[in-house]
């Protein structure tokens, strides 16, 4: 009988730590992209989790994520920020903005970091949380190299466009939505390709444009209700590339030297809602909204209607008491990664 491992979130972390230190990272920097990836696992999103670590390491084998960047402010507002993040780690910049978007919400009641040429942002939802914990809104979202069709195309023209919107709610925990523009993720494709698990219609392309439900053969995920998915992604793409000047989808289609470089851009927005209303009344509020959504009748009689991140948080709350488990595939990939740096693995 296969038996999946669960080990701790707090071993996983050490461990990612570790390798990444070992990879010549700074140790806080690690521990911010070990949390990130950790956090994923537990939510139940292993796609932007563990899976990663392999490719950030790649990555940074090979200099497209630097171990040292020098991040700095270009340009700084009383409410708005451009952050440089020099390639760095996608989650070392997204915490660095997250932070100043807060701190400049605090003091003007909205706070906009932009983030410029950075990698893999990662699960969104991890920086959207922390601000809602905080009485923020708090919003997410990142453009990147083309890799979904763009609708009524036959190749990648948009990137998946990830988005995530956190608010405030009881007991500290926040509502999350985290998505992406994506009919599949990239992420998804991969596992489905790892466990040869066959897709639903209308979810991919394969190299050649055509419509394919063969995970071996799929590589371009279609866009998620056509024009309105690859609309949003072109929109990511204005917003938080060309405002800045570092356009990613014009030079990568057309070759321009470097332009297929992998790379990121990204807005984290904060809004602090007791500047507008008193927070426990927009909590209370959203208790009402969310019970009267809930008291709607299902579609399946046996079905329960969820709120935006409702699995995602009873997930954390299971593998972070029993442990997240650890599919033989990724113990195997793992296992050799730290095999070959020196480092011990927790299972």
């Amino acid at each position: 009988m296969n038996h999946t491992p669960l080990v701790s979130a707090a071993q996983l972390q050490s461990f990612v730590r570790a390798l990444f230190v070992q990879a010549g990272m700074q140790a806080s920097a690690a521990d911010t992209v070990a949390q990130a990836l950790v956090w994923a696992e537990l939510r139940g999103i292993d796609t932007h989790g563990l899976s990663r670590v392999g490719l950030y390491l790649n990555f940074m084998h090979k200099g497209i994520i630097k171990t040292q960047p020098n991040l700095k402010v270009l340009q700084d507002t009383v409410a708005v920020q451009v952050l440089e993040a020099d390639a760095s780690a996608g989650a070392v910049a997204m915490q660095q903005a997250c932070t100043q978007a807060m701190d400049k919400a605090r003091a003007v009641g909205l706070g906009l970091v932009m983030v410029r040429d950075t990698t893999h942002t990662g699960a969104l939802g991890y920086f959207t949380q922390q601000m809602a914990r905080q009485g923020m809104v708090g919003v997410a979202f990142a453009a990147s190299l083309p890799l979904m069709a763009y609708h009524g195309a036959s190749a990648a023209g948009v990137s998946t466009a990830p988005l995530s919107i956190a608010v405030p709610a009881p007991h500290g925990e926040p509502m999350i939505l985290d998505m992406a523009s994506g009919a599949v993720s990239m992420g998804q494709l991969k596992q489905a390709k790892i466990f040869n698990t066959s897709l639903a219609p209308g979810l991919a392309l394969d190299a050649q444009g055509q419509p394919t439900t063969d995970p071996q053969q799929a590589t371009i995920p279609m866009p998620m209700s056509g024009p309105k998915g690859s609309g949003l992604a072109l929109m990511f793409e204005m917003m938080a590339s060309l405002v800045m000047m570092n356009p990613i989808i014009a030079d990568y289609l057309s070759d321009q030297p470097g332009g297929r470089r992998h790379r990121q851009n990204a807005w984290v927005l904060a809004l602090d809602v007791a500047r507008f209303c008193p927070l426990d009344q927009f909590i209370h509020e959203l208790e009402r909204t969310v019970d009267s959504i809930k008291q709607l009748p299902t579609a399946d009689p046996e079905g329960a209607l969820l709120m935006p991140g409702e699995r995602g948080q009873a997930c954390y709350a299971q593998r972070l008491q029993d442990g997240i488990p650890m599919p033989m595939n990724l113990i195997t990939e793992l296992g050799e990664l730290a095999h070959a740096r020196g480092v011990a693995v927790p299972w």
